[in-house]
This record gives structure tokens, C-alpha cells and sequence, in this order.
């Protein structure tokens, strides 16, 4: 029965009773009664209409945007006008796919005159990074009585937007070790091969020949011996867990506070002068750029690899002296994960886990970070949880 009460169907019965009775009676207050339900009825079908007629939306902008996510995009739409009259509380929606994932972005403008284009772009915030594609724009518009809604969908455009993940602020718990590098800019306790002398003394038996300084030796009288300072340099490896199904484009999950982390990560690294080698599944060499980490981890997609081979990724281009990162959620399994970190502690190498939670989390999910967190603990790797914002 309630569908059958609709706004229009009421005010056409009530109209037509109205109607009857005016003509029945001939009353001119009837006929007034009925004129003037009629003009309001008559508008508030008529105008929805009307606001959207002669309107079109502008896109120039096109491939390569990109935006962090939870700050104003500026996406370059614009709305132009032709008709006379203005336009009042229209709604656009913009809706965007990515990774099977629909996210329909709803604004209103209160009015919009004719010859003026307004910029939407201040308006548009996406609350979660990813590359997205613009699939469709809608108009629609309900004034003055939301009778009815005039719609209008606008010709699909071909828009692209890269989403950058924001950086989850974070900081190394450990103090920063020096790995043996020959093109390094920092020196090391140890002696080497490098252009900066280090010490000279006599030459003793089993020294080798090539070390000989024969100018020094003419002047003392005896075999010199050279030494250089060893170079080196400050390097991290990042291993990070991508986020799966359902997980996968929740602003609020775990797995997106993992990409976060991930970003933390490498500006603490940069800041400090570091390295960083970034390893994700779908990139064969590990990645040191943070332009190009940032875009990786933007389009980052859940993958076959697991983090265990990822890890083994890692620990194969471990050298003395290198630190190595792994973000993952509370969820994980720690088994697994002591598992696959015993080559590199192995090895010599200081491992940190970052446990990444939830943005809002939950008893549950505190007590899964805290078990996760005591089972590393127990066999001496270095976990650390940063404060959620």
C-alpha cells in the first residue's frame, strides 16, 4: 500500500479531487484551491528538470594526478552552464573504481549560475590509497520541493587518479649500524679499501706487497705499510604485508595501517641518511626511490608470494652491518613469521617488527597485537607498535 502513496500520486489525487469539486460547486475558492496545488504540483515536477537542462560537465584533467589520500584533490572539474537561468542544490556524483572496489563521492553546489563554471575539485577527499579510474558523473537535483529527482549521467570520462598512502609518523627504535660499502660516505671502525689513508706502519712478514707505500719506505728507510678506513654506509630492507581481500581498500583496517607504517618507515630511514631497500611481490629488484615506493605502494595488490619467500627476498642481499624492517598486522601468524626471520638474525642482522592495528581497534585486537608481540619478544626480536593517529 505504501508504494502506492507516493509524493506525485498524492498530489495528482488531490489535485484531481479538487478539480471535481470545483467544477461540481463552481466556487471560486475551490478553483483557487485547485490553481494553486496544480502551479506548485506543476513546479515541483517542472524544475528538477529545469535545473539540469543546458548543463555540462568539463574534465581537463586527465592521467598522471596524484594526491595523498585524506587531502583536497584538485581533479580540474568544472561545471558550465548555458541556459539563462541559474541552478539551485544540485548534487554530482563522482563515482571511482579500483581493485573491484566502488567509491561514489557525493557534493553539493547550491547554486550555479549561467556563463560560471565552479571548481569541484576543493570538495573531493578519498579516504584510502589506490590507483582509481573515474567511471561515471551523475547530476541530479531535487529543488525546491524533492517531488521528484531529475537525473543526469554524463558521458564516461577517462580520468585516472594515483591515491599516495600518508605516512604513518613513526620512529627506528634502534641505533643506526654501518655496512660495509665501497661507494659509502661514512667510515667504519674497520680497515679496507677506500681513498681515505688510515694509518701507515712497518711492513711485516705475510703483509701483502700492493699495500707498500714506496715513497714513505724511501723516506724511513724501511718497508711502509698502508691502510685505508673502510667506507660504508647506513642501509635498511623493508619487507611489508600487502592487504588481501576484504581488507584491501579499508581505510580503517590493519592491513591499510600496514601501508602506512611502510611509509613512516622509509621517511625515518630518509631523514636519517639510510638506504632503504623497499621489497614487494609484484617488483622483481627491491625499490629505493621514495617517489617511486610511494607510487608502488599505492597500487600495491595482494600477490602470490607470500611474506615468508618476500623475507627470503630480503635476506638474500643481507650483508654484516644491515638492518632489516617487516611490517605486519596483529592478525599474523607468528609461528610463520619467527620462521622466516631466523635466516636473518641468523646472519647478524638486527630485525624490527612493526605491528600495524587497526585504526580504531578493539579489545580483540589489542590482545592479538600484544600476543603477537610477546611471542617475537620471546625468542629476542625487537617489536614496536607506534601510536595510532
Amino acid at each position: 500500500m505504501e508504494r502506492w502513496l507516493s509524493k506525485s500520486r498524492v498530489l495528482l489525487g488531490l489535485c484531481g479531487v479538487l478539480l471535481i469539486a470545483a467544477l461540481n460547486r463552481s466556487e471560486p475558492m475551490v478553483y483557487g484551491m485547485f490553481l494553486f496545488l496544480a502551479v506548485v504540483s506543476f513546479l515541483g515536477f517542472l524544475l528538477p528538470w529545469l535545473s539540469l537542462r543546458s548543463m555540462s560537465v568539463q574534465l581537463n584533467a586527465g592521467q598522471g594526478i596524484e594526491v595523498m589520500e585524506g587531502d583536497d584533490c584538485n581533479l580540474d572539474i568544472l561545471i558550465e552552464r548555458k541556459a539563462s537561468w541559474p541552478a539551485f542544490m544540485v548534487d554530482i556524483e563522482t563515482e571511482w573504481q579500483w581493485a573491484s572496489h566502488r567509491i561514489v563521492l557525493t557534493q553539493t553546489v547550491p547554486v550555479i549560475r549561467a556563463g560560471r563554471t565552479p571548481d569541484l575539485a576543493r570538495l573531493v577527499q578519498f579516504p584510502c590509497r589506490g590507483y582509481y579510474e573515474l567511471v561515471a558523473v551523475r547530476l541530479s537535483s531535487g529543488f525546491p520541493l524533492g517531488l521528484i529527482r531529475a537525473n543526469q549521467t554524463m558521458q564516461q570520462p577517462d580520468v585516472q587518479l594515483c591515491v599516495l598512502p600518508k605516512a604513518q609518523v613513526v620512529r627506528w627504535p634502534l641505533p643506526w649500524a654501518v655496512a660495509d660499502d665501497p661507494s659509502g660516505d661514512l667510515t667504519t671502525r674497520r680497515l679496507g679499501q677506500s681513498f681515505e689513508l688510515g694509518v701507515m706502519r712497518s711492513y711485516q712478514h705475510g703483509d701483502a706487497v700492493g699495500r707498500v707505500n714506496w715513497r714513505a719506505s724511501a723516506r724511513a728507510g724501511e718497508l711502509v705499510i698502508q691502510h685505508f678506513q673502510q667506507s660504508g654506509s647506513m642501509r635498511l630492507r623493508l619487507v611489508l604485508e600487502i592487504p588481501k581481500a576484504p581488507f584491501l581498500g579499508d581505510p580503517d583496517s590493519a592491513s591499510e595501517q600496514v601501508i602506512r607504517l611502510a611509509v613512516g618507515i622509509c621517511d625515518a630511514a630518509f631523514s636519517q641518511g639510510a638506504q632503504l631497500f623497499a621489497y614487494l611481490p609484484d617488483h622483481v629488484a627491491p625499490l629505493r626511490d621514495r617517489e617511486i615506493i610511494l607510487r608502488a605502494l599505492a597500487q600495491a595488490l595482494p600477490h602470490e608470494s607470500t611474506l615468508s619467500q618476500t623475507i627470503a627476498r630480503a635476506t638474500r642481499d643481507l650483508s654484516v652491518g644491515e638492518q632489516m624492517a617487516v611490517v605486519v598486522r596483529a592478525e599474523s601468524d607468528a609461528r610463520e613469521l619467527i620462521r622466516a626471520l631466523s635466516q636473518p638474525v641468523q646472519q647478524g642482522c638486527k630485525v624490527v617488527v612493526y605491528i600495524a592495528r587497526p585504526r580504531h581497534p578493539t579489545v580483540s585486537d589489542l590482545m592479538l597485537a600484544k600476543q603477537l608481540q610477546a611471542a617475537l619478544g620471546e625468542v629476542g626480536l625487537d617489536t614496536f607498535m607506534a601510536s595510532l593517529r
